[in-house]
């Protein structure tokens, strides 16, 4: 994971926090709201600091919401600057301090995104769990931080709930019902909508074609990734947690085998893997047993 990191005012700590935009940028202000998760190391040996004691001068601003060993939590409680103070004893058993600014801002733009969809449309599988990216930001494209703070309301047919304690800084996460129909996120910061369909299994009825994970063409003795996406009627299902197989229709010419997502935090599930035998096409059969639906696809094996 990526990290942004600061060292203190005294020089003596350093601060860091994950980060997935402008990682350069430290002092990217928190939510009003947000959490944020800091880590303090000394800036010598770079270990982690037992940390002795941690508060704000602010807390109208920024409040510690616990500390323990090197890790600690704060909570932007309202728009300003506040100093973070910290006292921790190195492995080297040296008893320091250190402080650094932090911003608070209450974010003026709110985007929402599907995993799968490049539209604000997507569909989803009832009675399963959904992650809904999103992003804080201010009127200036200045990214806003912080997780535990998840500013949308839900409409429509299906049964969408926010479940608070699965979601985090990049994305929200949403339990379905067994309703299904249309459904949608409101922001309630800036009323940007993002729609979807709740659908049920036996609305499944296509197989997208394979997403291939290829540089160049699949030669003899190379093990490729792909994924597919189950469909129902033109539209792509995202994030469905569905039964999977997979089988070569021409063994002699590839493998085709079942494998984890190559990114766990992409929310998609529907990977597999090809390896090249000979020269030849590869057809390979993809199928959700519990929709019913099967479709053969074909890549070609090069020399």
């Amino acid at each position: 994971a990526c990290t942004s990191s600061l060292t203190g005012n005294e020089g003596n700590f350093q601060f860091s926090y994950p980060a997935d935009d402008r990682i350069t940028d430290f002092n990217k202000p928190i939510a009003v709201g947000a959490m944020l998760d800091l880590e303090v190391r000394d800036v010598g040996q770079r270990q982690p600091v037992r940390l002795s004691d941690a508060s704000t001068d602010d807390p109208a601003v920024l409040e510690v919401m616990g500390f323990g060993d090197a890790d600690l939590t704060v909570q932007a409680t309202g728009e300003g600057a506040a100093l973070l103070m910290v006292e921790g004893t190195t492995v080297n058993g040296e008893a320091l301090t250190d402080s650094i600014n932090l911003l608070a801002r209450i974010p003026e733009v709110h985007r929402l995104n599907h995993t799968c969809a490049e539209s604000d449309q997507a569909v989803y599988l009832n009675s399963q769990r959904i992650w809904i990216p999103f992003e804080f930001e201010m009127s200036n494209g200045q990214p806003v931080i912080g997780y535990g703070y998840y500013p949308v309301s839900a409409q429509g047919d299906a049964q969408v709930t926010l479940n608070n304690s699965d979601s985090g800084q990049q994305f929200m996460a949403f339990d379905l019902g067994e309703a299904t129909g249309a459904a949608s996120l409101t922001s309630d910061i800036d009323g940007s909508v993002l729609a979807f369909d709740v659908v049920a299994p036996e609305d499944i009825d296509d197989i997208s074609e394979p997403i291939a994970f290829v540089l160049e063409d699949i030669d003899v003795g190379d093990k490729n990734d792909f994924y597919v996406l189950p469909k129902a009627g033109e539209d792509t299902v995202c994030q469905a947690e569905l039964a999977k197989t997979v089988v070569s229709d021409t063994p002699e010419i590839c493998t085709v085998s079942e494998r984890e997502p190559l990114d766990p935090d992409a929310y998609e599930y529907g990977w597999f893997s090809i390896e090249g035998l000979a020269e030849g096409e590869c057809r390979f059969t993809v199928a959700y047993p519990d929709a019913g639906v099967s479709k053969q696809f074909a890549y070609p094996i090069e020399p």
